[in-house]
């Protein structure tokens, strides 16, 4: 499984590389933080109750020639994302830690 720690994902961004970062938590827990510019695909309900294929399906229109970095709270609902994105052929990986892990980070 692939993930990326937020110094790495924050480097990238910082150096505008074609990485698209996608928070499947709720919209709430999105409106209140979330990383700059990143996409918010709330799938994290669909993922926890077993409907993989609805979740899979919001993500369908993301960007196929993109990293996808897939961000949760604490990076183990987007490890479990990005791991069937990579399954498809996509090049997905989780932000390590999830966005609390980027939240320390910037400290």
């Amino acid at each position: 499984m692939t993930t990326i720690d937020p110094k790495t994902l924050r480097t990238k961004l910082e150096n505008g590389e074609d990485v698209c970062v996608v928070d499947i938590r709720s919209e709430e827990d999105y409106e209140e933080n979330h990383i700059k510019n990143s996409k918010n695909r709330p799938i994290r309900e669909a993922l926890l109750s077993g409907n993989v294929e609805k979740a899979l399906a919001e993500l369908d229109n993301l960007p196929a020639d993109k990293e996808l970095v897939m961000v949760c709270d604490a990076g183990v609902a987007s490890t479990e994302t990005a791991r069937q994105l990579q399954d498809q052929g996509k090049n997905a990986s989780a932000l390590d830690g999830g966005l609390n892990a980027w939240e320390q980070s910037q400290e």
